[in-house]
């Protein structure tokens, strides 16, 4: 499971970088425009990306610190829903404040904090034992406590999704 794991975050890594690079090339003016009023700028949803991740994570705490949050029957339907709404792009408006982009952090930050978030997660995941990997111990506030693979399965579609939506924003304003 670690290496499967450990794939799906190699994956992860792959796109983030990919989209990262690709942003660094792009202007400041367009990294901040709104082409479509009422909606983020792309700078906005990388910072959001950052957030939620830093968010389900609980922060990064030492790993030892990590306490296995208790799953109600609510939270077998609920982390489903998230997904399927994540997967089929229904717009939703982020599930906490936490979440919600400030938009006054610069893109190299925003990397900087993103990549910090990855490498506790590597971290995370490389110093665990089969047991570990299936405790709940992150939480979302829609889907509830998940596990490593939930988490991981639930980081990678969203960041798909975002990319998505910046590549259709980058396609709009050239």
């Amino acid at each position: 499971m670690h290496d499967q794991l450990q794939q799906t975050l190699q994956a992860i890594e792959k796109t983030r970088c990919a989209l990262l690079d690709e942003l660094a090339t792009v202007d400041a003016e367009t990294l901040v425009a709104k082409p479509i009023p009422g909606k983020w700028s792309i700078l906005e949803i990388v910072e959001h990306l950052v957030l939620a991740e830093r968010e389900v994570l609980q922060n990064l705490p030492d790993p030892s610190e990590m306490v296995e949050l208790r799953r109600s029957l609510k939270h077998h339907f609920t982390y489903p829903m998230v997904m399927m709404v994540l997967r089929c792009r229904i717009p939703v408006k982020a599930p906490s404040a936490g979440m919600i982009p400030r938009g006054t952090t610069s893109l190299d930050a925003l990397r900087s904090r993103w990549d910090e978030s990855q490498q506790w997660l590597r971290c995370y995941v490389g110093g665990l034992d089969q047991a570990g990997i299936y405790r709940a111990v992150f939480q979302h506030p829609i889907a509830g406590p998940m596990d490593l693979t939930q988490a991981i399965r639930m980081g990678q579609v969203h960041v798909a999704t975002h990319t998505r939506q910046i590549r259709r924003l980058l396609s709009l304003m050239n």
